[in-house]
């Protein structure tokens, strides 16, 4: 980091990159926000070294926003919520978010108490059991299970009272068992 950059605000060597195209604003502002852009990389990614390798793909795209955008005034808030989106961008396309691991790798297998554990059941026999389900059922189970979301959190992102979310969880784990498993004993007849 240049001495004669190391003391100006961060607005001021947004200003310079933004008007003279001055790259070394720009590096010492992202070098600034670096420990946190791994960070929130890291927490989205669960892994180092995917994150350290989006932290360098966030480099050249916020340049590149930045450049062309003059009205963003706020830096670090600009990086952090690039940063969050394409963690989460990166999710979304390894599927991660959506691991029907939770739900699909477990035993049929039918006990004398009527318990049933489910397992074998593909990605897609998962969807349409899903499809069945209440939007309400269906998206507490995909915040809680997929989302790997706590109970008040879910509550909170679906404006829900903890109570309702807990019951949407049960009711819709029940549908999904019974559908999975009258579907599963059509397929053995």
């Amino acid at each position: 980091m240049s001495s004669n950059y190391k003391h100006i605000a961060d607005e001021e060597l947004l200003k310079r990159f933004q008007q003279y195209n001055d790259k070394e604003a720009f590096g010492t502002l992202y070098k600034r926000y670096l420990p946190l852009l791994l960070g929130t990389c890291k927490k989205y990614l669960q892994s180092k070294e995917e994150a350290e390798d989006l932290v360098m793909d966030l480099f050249e795209k916020s340049m590149d926003i930045l450049s062309k955008n003059k009205e963003i005034k706020y830096p670090k808030s600009f990086l952090y919520v690039v940063a969050k989106n394409m963690a989460l961008g990166k999710l979304r396309s390894k599927k991660v978010l959506v691991e029907y691991n939770e739900l699909s790798k477990v035993v049929v297998k039918e006990e004398s108490s009527n318990e049933f554990i489910l397992n074998n059941i593909t990605d897609s026999d998962l969807d349409k059991a899903l499809s069945k389900l209440n939007a309400e059922q269906r998206n507490c189970i995909e915040h809680f299970y997929f989302k790997k979301m706590r109970y008040n959190k879910v509550a909170e992102v679906l404006n829900m009272d903890l109570k309702r979310v807990k019951t949407n969880l049960q009711n819709g784990k029940r549908m999904l068992k019974n559908y999975l498993l009258k579907n599963r004993n059509h397929e053995n007849r």
